[in-house]
């Protein structure tokens, strides 16, 4: 026998997806409109018109999900409730920029020099109109050599890429075979160089492993 839908839990999973969902696509949105500002490439690859009602629709179903009490009583709770609720977002946002200063002031200038590098040249690339998947594989590159990412993800995007060539050419598919098999090359350069990277460190530890072992002997 069938199982009955409820609706009402059906509703709550849906309201609990949204508020999930959204809060990340409203920071793709500001994200893709700050991009646009330097690249004509990323403002022609999406339709903003569809975007920008995309936006509004999804946040007022997003606003629809939380109950709001309007109802005023004669001693005023309402505005005690809102003057609480305000005082306690007040506390999380002051705890959260503790929190947000503390990684910061962890962080080494040698990774804060990757950090601008990595801006400095994203933002050049961007200047000089670099499509939208050569910036995130350029972005990618670039975080991975310089800090030393696990290379064997480049390499499974590269195998993907090169066994999708054969099956796109089957399919009549050539221009997007030649596309998976340059983005292919790309990812096996990022391979090779972040293991490059990943051998030098690895050699830095057991240098460094023999060297507090010999000190531990002559002690």
């Amino acid at each position: 026998m069938s199982k009955k839908i409820d609706w009402k839990i059906l509703l709550a999973e849906i309201k609990q997806g949204l508020r999930e969902f959204y809060p990340y696509f409203f920071g793709f949105y500001l994200l893709s409109l700050i991009v646009a500002v330097f690249s004509k490439t990323w403002r022609g690859f999406f339709y903003w018109p569809a975007f920008h009602i995309a936006i509004i629709f999804f946040g007022l179903l997003f606003v629809s999900t939380f109950k709001f009490n309007l109802s005023f009583k004669r001693d005023f709770r309402i505005i005690g409730s809102v003057k609480n609720y305000l005082r306690k977002s007040v506390i999380r946002l002051r705890r959260f920029f503790i929190f947000v200063r503390s990684r910061l002031l962890r962080i080494r200038y040698r990774t804060w020099l990757k950090i601008l590098l990595i801006a400095a040249i994203m933002i050049f690339a961007a200047l000089k109109g670099i499509g939208v998947i050569d910036f995130f594989v350029l972005l990618y590159a670039l975080a991975s050599f310089l800090f030393v990412l696990d290379s064997r993800w480049a390499a499974a995007v590269a195998l993907v890429l090169l066994a999708s060539c054969p099956v796109l050419l089957i399919l009549k598919k050539d221009p997007w075979a030649e596309t998976a098999a340059i983005y292919a090359y790309y990812f096996l350069v990022i391979t090779v160089l972040t293991q490059i990277r990943e051998l030098k460190r690895s050699g830095r530890s057991v240098d460094n492993l023999i060297d507090s072992v010999a000190a531990d002997k002559k002690t």
